[in-house]
């Protein structure tokens, strides 16, 4: 049985990655500072001994390493990582704070290489360049056509997409492939929130893609499902956007 860790598993994409690994039959250690709602997924999904979660504070040294220190109690190999934890403030550069900032810098940045670092030896336990261990981040299109009202947040996951690029090349001859996937908008309660607070932050939602519709996070998860497949084994590097061809060609509003 193959063995995944899931960072921001309790909600969006996370979660739904959570849900589908358990169905194609792995066994699934679920990150999220949020307690209460992995506790709650849990016990919904009823998966036994299969579903682990742990609290994780991603941006924290200290709490990253506590949260892989009990994986190590379970198991001395993980087949995959996926890094989808993530946070989005918006607004003009000039109106953020430092403290926003450093949040999406810790999260969307620090988070993922902290998980990485953390889960290293057991990515490469018995893993080879012909079987590789996965590591797969959620970045976003917002890395790779910065938007008004969220460049800060761009920023970071342009950051992500160039860290993705760096550990492939860095880990892959160790037996770890890195990509990223880079979603638009996708139906998840983060950006079911934001839509609130468009109105005043000059923010505006890339909304319905060239195919008429946001994405929801099966859409996504999908293409995470084929960067873990025998299929993807020789792709390494990529940063495969999701987004329906949102960033394609420009769409005057």
């Amino acid at each position: 049985m193959k063995t995944a860790v899931v960072t921001g598993g309790a909600s969006g994409i996370g979660r739904r990655t959570v849900e589908r690994l358990l169905t194609d039959g792995w066994q699934v250690w679920s990150l999220d500072v949020a307690g209460d709602a992995l506790a709650q997924h849990s016990t919904q999904l009823g998966a036994g001994d299969r579903l682990s979660w742990q609290v994780c504070n991603v941006g924290d040294p200290i709490s990253v390493k506590a949260a892989f220190d009990a994986i190590r109690n379970g198991t001395d190999k993980i087949d995959a990582l996926i890094c989808s934890a993530g946070v989005i403030r918006i607004g003009a550069l000039e109106d953020h704070t430092p403290d926003q900032l450093d949040l999406m810098l810790d999260v969307n940045v620090k988070g993922p290489w902290l998980s990485v670092r953390e889960a290293l030896p057991m990515l490469r336990k018995n893993s080879s360049v012909a079987d590789p261990a996965r590591v797969v981040f959620v970045g976003s299109i917002a890395g790779m056509r910065p938007k008004v009202g969220s460049g800060f947040y761009g920023a970071t996951k342009a950051a992500l997409h160039v860290l993705a690029g760096i550990f492939a090349v860095e880990l892959g001859p160790t037996g770890v492939i890195v990509n990223a996937v880079a979603p638009g908008t996708v139906n998840t309660p983060m950006v079911q929130a934001l839509v609130g607070q468009s109105s005043t932050s000059g923010y505006k939602p890339s909304g319905k893609s060239p195919l008429g519709r946001v994405a929801q996070p099966d859409d996504v998860v999908d293409v995470i499902q084929f960067l873990l497949s025998d299929a993807a084994k020789y792709v390494n590097g990529a940063v495969l956007p999701v987004d329906g061809g949102t960033r394609a060609a420009y769409v005057k509003p």
